[in-house]
Parts: structure tokens; sequence; C-alpha cells
């Protein structure tokens, strides 16, 4: 056999309920994060968001915008001197 037996299961959800499942997520990524992230988040290929963020990122940096922390601390430093608070 060269497939896993629960790939011959028949789908537990009908076309319908992945729809409203669809509908449902869609719903929720624009009430989250917009329609335009919702799109990008739904929409496209991993290829094309990977794009469209990083477009995104040098846009915010050409406008002024810091570049975000990658942590809350300096990590470098808390390792040398641990207990300093």
């Amino acid at each position: 056999m060269k497939r896993a037996p629960l790939t011959y299961c028949p789908p537990s959800r009908t076309k319908e309920k992945l729809a409203r499942l669809r509908e449902i997520e869609r719903s929720f990524h624009v009430r989250a994060f917009g329609e335009e992230l919702a799109r990008v988040n739904l929409e496209l290929t991993i290829e094309e968001r990977i794009r469209y963020v990083g477009w995104m990122r040098e846009l915010a940096r050409r406008n002024g915008v810091p570049e975000a922390k990658r942590f809350p601390y300096n990590i470098e430093e808390d390792l040398e001197h641990p207990g300093n608070e």
C-alpha cells in the first residue's frame, strides 16, 4: 500500500460545510487584521505573501518607521549578568 489508510476515508465535511468554514475564517481575518491582510493571508500563495510582506516592510522603513525589536530586552546582556534587574 503506497498511501496511509486514512487517505481512503471519505471526507467528513461536505462542500457546503467547507464553504461555511472558509466564510467564517475570512470573516475572522477581516475583523482581526483588516481586509488587505485577510486577502494576503487567505488568497496569496506563500511566495506571493513573502514578497508582499517584504515590500510592506521596505515601504515602512522608507517612510521612517523604526524596525521592531526582536526581544523586549537585550538577551545578550541578560545572559552575561543573570539576576540584574
